[in-house]
């Protein structure tokens, strides 16, 4: 089991990278740990700045942010939370407000024990699948990390039936 967020991060990173890559074959693709890193600093640093005009505005520290750059006109972000404990209302929030203002074309929260009680009401009962929306056309996934696998558990996709790949 991990011990902290910060070791889940390889983990991730490397499925994240695998994902993108299978994804977008002839892009350019960098996925790292910027959970120390606001996201525009770590952009300018990269040289990836010039393809996000409003680059300056991203003052969010994602924990795994990645970048698939299919042209010099056209490149997209990808971010990923990790929580260790359940999923809360307050991370699934927290990556909201992340998402509404970079406008990432992946967006996933992921933890090793799944969603909390109440998160599962919302979603699985209740069928609050509009608040996963931060874009018309974008929205958050939801999923359990499998630690031995190394990768998500299809199977607990919130909303149900969506895929990732």
């Amino acid at each position: 089991m991990y011990k902290n967020e910060k070791e889940m991060y390889p983990d991730v990173c490397s499925w994240f990278r695998k994902m993108l890559q299978s994804k977008f074959k002839d892009a350019r693709i960098c996925v790292e740990d910027t959970s120390k890193k606001v996201l525009s600093k770590w952009l300018l640093e990269k040289g990836f700045h010039t393809h996000f005009p409003d680059y300056q505005t991203y003052e969010v520290e994602v924990d795994v942010t990645g970048v698939v750059v299919k042209s010099d006109k056209e490149a997209h972000l990808g971010f990923i939370e990790c929580k260790l404990g359940r999923i809360s209302l307050r991370d699934f929030s927290q990556l909201l407000g992340y998402s509404k203002v970079a406008l990432p074309l992946y967006s996933i929260i992921l933890s090793p024990k799944g969603i909390s009680q109440p998160l599962n009401l919302l979603f699985n009962v209740a069928r609050r699948n509009d608040i996963l929306y931060y874009s018309a056309d974008k929205h958050i996934f939801i999923t359990k990390w499998l630690q031995r696998k190394k990768g998500i558990d299809f199977s607990t996709i919130i909303p149900k039936g969506a895929s990732v790949l």
